[in-house]
């Protein structure tokens, strides 16, 4: 039997433990993530949380809108076995009461769907072996940031490497959600790197870290960093880093021709998933 449950009824341990087991694994679906960028989520969940699907909601005028979440990118059902088609059926058919729905997700669900880029890189070769993946454009603006004599280096405190994120940030894309970023980083294991020559930053990268993970969710670059590749040294200091190892670097997507190519510079591959805009006004 499927329950819609609300945040506060779900069994935390329960719901996270699924999560983390399914295929589609996913650091946006953890109920402490979920809790930041969006307080009043749903849930459908079937039976004993053999099943469980996400329901992003905010509400307007005692109307609930499912609405893709800031700072978040895709939602399915998540499970640690084959589902049937008749349980998959369930979930579906109870989602598409909700009236208005403006989601991404990773499997084609609901129709009609338009498909997106999501890049990832898996890191389970040698560096070098990595590196031969690598466009020549992606080489070239590596030696060139080589030549401008900074380096790389981890920073282990939040509240700094939220300085510096900010401080890199000339679009302004994350200063409207320092609140949120914090609230994430204090519940969600991360890591984060900058780009430097020991007096000036030109790029900080933050990313989140599930399981074997990362995601590339806070990057910025300074005018200067920009003109030094800094992000393509930081990139490619991470992949030496944990070149050899099960992890893979989650990118995220782009509809920008530019921001896809630079992921697919460094032999990124292509797992899409799917935006869904539907009313429903029948009733």
């Amino acid at each position: 039997m499927i329950r819609k449950l609300s945040h506060t009824e779900i069994d935390r341990q329960k719901w996270n433990a699924i999560i983390e087991q399914s295929a589609y694994s996913s650091l946006y679906a953890k109920s402490q993530f979920l809790d930041v960028v969006c307080p009043n989520w749903e849930a459908l969940v079937l039976d004993d949380y053999d099943a469980v699907f996400p329901i992003p909601i905010k509400k307007r005028l005692g109307i609930s809108y499912v609405v893709q979440p800031i700072l978040s990118q895709q939602y399915t059902i998540y499970t640690n076995r084959t589902i049937s088609k008749e349980e998959k059926n369930e979930f579906i058919e109870i989602f598409k009461r909700y009236k208005f729905v403006r989601i991404s997700l990773s499997e084609p669900l609901l129709e009609p769907t338009k498909e997106k880029s999501n890049y990832v890189l898996n890191l389970n070769k040698s560096y070098q072996d990595l590196r031969n993946n690598f466009s020549r454009n992606t080489i070239r603006n590596i030696v060139k940031a080589q030549k401008k004599n900074i380096f790389c280096e981890q920073l282990f405190e939040q509240e700094q490497a939220i300085e510096m994120l900010l401080a890199n940030d000339t679009a302004n894309h994350y200063t409207p959600y320092k609140q949120p970023i914090i609230n994430i980083l204090q519940a969600i294991e991360w890591e984060a790197y900058s780009i430097t020559d020991g007096t000036n930053r030109y790029a900080t990268a933050i990313f989140l870290k599930l399981g074997n993970r990362l995601y590339y969710l806070f990057p910025a670059s300074s005018t200067e960093g920009k003109e030094k590749s800094a992000m393509f040294l930081l990139i490619d200091s991470v992949i030496q880093k944990y070149a050899g190892t099960n992890l893979i670097i989650d990118f995220e997507g782009s509809e920008l021709e530019g921001v896809k190519r630079f992921y697919q510079g460094w032999g990124a591959e292509n797992n899409p998933y799917y935006f869904v805009k539907r009313i429903r006004i029948n009733d």
